[in-house]
């Protein structure tokens, strides 16, 4: 377990902290501390999102906010704790979405549902790309490429992903089923890690979010093959979609939510979500995003909740087509 302070988090990213207005605790809206639990490793995306976003809640939702990290089990870990957490808003979830959609249905023991949580709102959406690393040749440049190269080297036929469960490791599976290809999945506990063993060459090749993958990029010594979506991304326009290649059942993109304790009050879900949407909307926002390739969705509680609804059932139709079964 690590806990870091918001202002520790914030001075990462190299972002000067103005000293925020006292809310007399007296008040009925904003908390006085307020806690940002997330369910994966530090170094990671969902970490990063957090980082960009805590600042549109400092003073006028909380005076102290700290982050904090609770990694294991696919994000499942995190989402436990904070649906037994007071409703009172002092505790809330990011997440992606996938943890609530996905994740439960294939973990064992008790399964979350989407009403164990008050949705507040989506922060924003990104999509999952196929990543290879050095270790694999450098004449490999589509993604069938890459599949005939495995088909030859089956012994370098891992793909890493942030985790059993993850979004991430669903769509390289399925690619694997999809294409008649034995790729072998290496869990790991959080993209960071996953990443840096896919950069030095231990790992051959990885399933990850876009924004594990730009700050990388400049480095040359990635390449990506496919990518989630219904059209290209405006970030990387040169990688086809999975679509594209033919493999039309990979489109969902990862969406990162906020997510209260099913006891917390809609009308603190709706004041929250009106806060952060605001601070979506400011230029300075939407550009530290774009870093990390997430495009900012302003939803209401409401369309969360639908929007989970439906995400539920098309990832719920990728584990039937591709047998993913209870890890």
């Amino acid at each position: 377990m690590l806990r870091r302070s918001f202002l520790g988090a914030v001075g990462a990213l190299g972002t000067s902290v103005v000293s925020a207005p006292a809310w007399s605790q007296a008040s009925s809206g904003p908390v006085s501390d307020l806690k940002l639990v997330y369910g994966f490793a530090t170094g990671g995306t969902v970490e990063a999102v957090l980082q960009r976003i805590a600042p549109g809640l400092q003073g006028t939702y909380a005076q102290a906010i700290k982050l904090d990290s609770r990694p294991g089990a696919a994000g499942l870990t995190a989402a436990r704790q904070v649906s037994s957490a007071p409703g009172d808003g002092s505790v809330l979830l990011t997440t992606p979405t996938s943890s609530i959609t996905l994740v439960p249905q294939i973990a064992r023991g008790d399964a979350l549902r989407q009403q164990d949580f008050k949705p507040v709102i989506t922060i924003g959406s990104a999509p999952i790309c196929f990543v290879v690393g050095p270790a694999v040749p450098a004449e490999v440049r589509t993604l069938r490429d890459y599949l005939r190269w495995v088909e030859l080297n089956p012994d370098r036929s891992g793909f890493g992903s942030p985790g059993v469960g993850t979004g991430s490791h669903l769509i390289g599976a399925a690619l694997g089923r999809l294409a008649q290809v034995d790729l072998r999945h290496v869990a790991y506990r959080g993209a960071g890690p996953a990443a840096e063993d896919l950069m030095s060459g231990q790992l051959p090749a990885m399933s990850m979010l876009l924004g594990n993958y730009l700050p990388r990029a400049a480095t040359g010594r990635l390449r990506m093959l496919a990518i989630t979506g219904a059209t290209r991304s405006r970030y990387v326009p040169a990688v086809p979609t999975y679509a594209e290649l033919g493999f039309g059942l990979l489109t969902e993109l990862e969406n990162y939510a906020m997510l209260m304790p099913a006891s917390a009050s809609t009308a603190q879900a709706e004041q929250l979500a009106d806060l952060l949407r605001k601070h979506l909307t400011r230029p300075e926002t939407v550009k530290a995003l774009a870093e990390i390739g997430v495009d900012p969705v302003l939803d209401t509680p409401e369309d969360l909740s639908a929007s989970l609804s439906r995400e539920f059932g098309v990832w719920r139709e990728v584990v039937e087509k591709v047998g993913l079964k209870r890890a």
